[in-house]
């Protein structure tokens, strides 16, 4: 109950334009954002672009929450900011569906044969890349970005809130799979 009566205090104060009041809140629904974004992976989007965005619909959902509505501004911000990150997916695929659109085939071009072997290569190591991080759970897909330098271990572990032992297992989960994934090939 305490809870509600300070969010709602706070959320007067971000409708007010109370920068402050908007970044207490922020810190307070912290983990959930974590939750939230930790699964997905937007190309050239890093972590301060996720808290940014994060931040943002805070602000947003601030100004329309109504509380007389009888939901929760904790269930309501969880909602708004899922729908905005799978907003943020359904575009980035978009773009990636417009240059398959605008791309040309090589027969067609005979000029552009001494890059067609480059190309054709990188396509296939993407998509065999595609392929095995489907076979990773969610914890693997966080352990594999510790892997690739994307993330530190400490900031992966407490944002899935794990050990730093359960960290390392999915690591090596991850790379047992991915020899495993090139094998088959």
């Amino acid at each position: 109950m305490e809870s509600a009566k300070r969010d709602a205090n706070l959320i007067q104060a971000v409708v007010e334009n109370d920068s402050e009041a908007l970044d207490v809140l922020f810190k307070a629904y912290l983990p959930m954002v974590y939750r939230t974004f930790t699964p997905y992976y937007i190309r050239l989007f890093d972590e301060d672009d996720w808290l940014q965005e994060a931040r943002i619909v805070c602000y947003e959902t601030c100004q329309c929450y109504d509380q007389n509505c009888g939901k929760s501004f904790g269930g309501f911000y969880k909602l708004r900011f899922h729908h905005h990150v799978l907003n943020l997916i359904r575009k980035e695929l978009a773009q990636k569906r417009r240059v398959d659109q605008q791309a040309l085939l090589f027969d067609c071009c005979p000029e552009c044969n001494a890059l067609a072997e480059d190309t054709v290569a990188y396509y296939q190591s993407t998509v065999e890349m595609r392929a095995y991080l489907e076979t990773l759970s969610a914890l693997e897909l966080v352990a594999f970005r510790v892997l690739t330098g994307q993330l530190a271990v400490e900031q992966a572990c407490r944002q899935l809130d794990c050990t730093f032992e359960q960290m390392k297992r999915a690591q090596s989960r991850c790379q047992t799979k991915l020899k495993r994934f090139y094998t088959k090939q």
